[in-house]
């Protein structure tokens, strides 16, 4: 009988220390968190009831202990409290920190010490290489160019999804990539545009070169009318960045019969990145050539041909294997008002987007009502414009009666409100609330792992992977 009791004692005791560890771990260290929306798609995916069989959302870790030790730094995704309902959990990239100036321009983040001198804020490798979406070819999306070639280019070149050949004499053959790049597909599945499609000038061309006689390749890529090149040629190759003043970088590499080159051509975040073999060569643009820089006003009708990319060879013959063409996240403005797109991030706070620019509620698009009491206590809560009970008009509050009640199903604390009228002083709606408080911040997210449940996560795969 004693050694049952011993037995159960033991084992109680080790339970109990399971679970507390368990919950020590949780709470101070690492917690697994489930993505419920699409607002961070394609880096992470949420529920979608839409496709048969069910996707679930990925499931996420999130490092608790990591800000502990060190501040939050750019480009990091994190799960916070929502600052407009604390019962909510988001998540998303951290694109501005505490105390700097920050602005959306052309796609890109730029932020600014005092609002006047302005510098891009360009990804790291890890972040800028998850960023990168694919465009063409889709391979989920398969009718999404149908219709129209996206491929255009004389006699000498043969195109399809899986290769390109060309046979070119000395006076040239240009292949144009025919459509517009512009900032969809995000979410939709069939190609449609998404919200307020604009063209996008950071894109990245990739292929697998092999040389059956060599001579001269030329890579364009055209934003904003400017064009950067990337030349492959048999005496000198180079990159050079575009504009009134062109600048040129040499590149220790020549075509020769024969050989095969791993090769990737992107303007990104104001400058080029050449990958050739595995070799990297980031060329910075050293001036803002015109029409690059920070514009924060109305933003100008882009013609077609603003932006664009081609492929020009001279007397050479090859044959590019796998090749593709991605975009870089394009971070869309909300609104044409110039003054709604820079914010002063007070000290404290950060400044959060989704990698779903077009369909991401975050800080670009978070209000409150506002109500100051006579006691001089603020309660805001979130504007929602569909349920009018949670957004009344300033005059549905004037025509209270004193002893009227104001209820607020649920503040930015997360609590049911009931304010007497005659105890509100000020009233404001539509009141942009766009930054996260340091102490709402929950963790790092780092992982998507396997979740213990089918059918898959995504189409075909696992989504076990690191998160950037």
């Amino acid at each position: 009988m004693r050694e049952m009791t011993t037995f159960v004692r033991d084992n109680i005791e080790a339970f109990a220390v399971a679970i507390a560890m368990a919950l020590v771990i949780r709470h101070f260290s690492v917690e697994a968190f489930r993505i419920p929306t699409g607002s961070m798609m394609p880096t992470l995916y949420g529920d979608d009831k839409t496709v048969e069989p069910r996707r679930h959302g990925d499931r996420i870790l999130v490092d608790k202990f990591l800000w502990l030790r060190h501040d939050p730094e750019r480009w990091q995704v994190a799960v916070f409290q929502y600052p407009l309902n604390r019962n909510t959990n988001f998540i998303k990239r951290l694109v501005g920190l505490p105390g700097e100036w920050l602005g959306i321009a052309n796609g890109d983040i730029w932020t600014s010490k005092d609002g006047k001198e302005w510098s891009i804020e360009r990804k790291p490798p890890g972040v800028r290489e998850q960023l990168f979406y694919p465009y063409w070819p889709l391979s989920r999306d398969g009718g999404a160019f149908e219709g129209a070639p996206c491929w255009q280019g004389p006699k000498e070149w043969s195109v399809s999804r899986e290769a390109f050949s060309v046979d070119a004499s000395e006076s040239g053959a240009t292949l144009r990539f025919a459509r517009a790049v512009l900032t969809y597909p995000d979410t939709d599945r069939t190609g449609s545009p998404a919200r307020s499609p604009v063209r996008v000038g950071d894109i990245r061309f990739s292929a697998d070169i092999d040389v059956e006689r060599p001579g001269d390749l030329e890579f364009h890529i055209r934003e904003h009318g400017v064009v950067h090149r990337l030349v492959l040629g048999i005496d000198e190759s180079f990159a050079e960045v575009g504009g009134p003043t062109p600048q040129k970088y040499a590149l220790d590499v020549r075509m020769e019969r024969g050989e095969s080159y791993s090769i990737s051509f992107a303007n990104v975040d104001d400058s080029l990145v050449i990958e050739i073999d595995g070799n990297e060569v980031i060329v910075l643009f050293e001036t803002q050539p015109e029409g690059l820089g920070p514009d924060f006003g109305i933003a100008k009708h882009l013609k077609r041909d603003d932006h664009g990319f081609a492929i020009t060879a001279r007397g050479c013959k090859v044959t590019f294997n796998d090749p593709k063409l991605d975009r870089d996240m394009h971070y869309l403005r909300d609104t044409n008002d110039d003054a709604a797109e820079r914010w002063q991030i007070p000290e404290g706070h950060y400044f959060a987007c989704g990698d779903n620019a077009n369909h991401s509620k975050d800080s670009r698009r978070w209000e409150v009502a506002q109500v100051v009491l006579t006691s001089g206590e603020t309660i805001e809560w979130e504007v929602d414009r569909r349920v009018e009970a949670l957004n009344p008009s300033p005059t549905a509050i004037h025509a209270l009666g004193p002893d009227d009640e104001l209820v607020i199903p649920v503040d930015s604390q997360g609590l049911l409100r009931r304010i007497r009228r005659s105890d509100i002083a000020t009233w404001t709606r539509d009141l942009p609330w766009p930054f996260v408080p340091r102490d709402h911040l929950i963790g790092r997210a780092f992982g998507v792992f396997w979740p213990i449940y089918v059918p898959p996560v995504y189409w075909g795969s696992t989504r076990i992977k690191r998160i950037r």
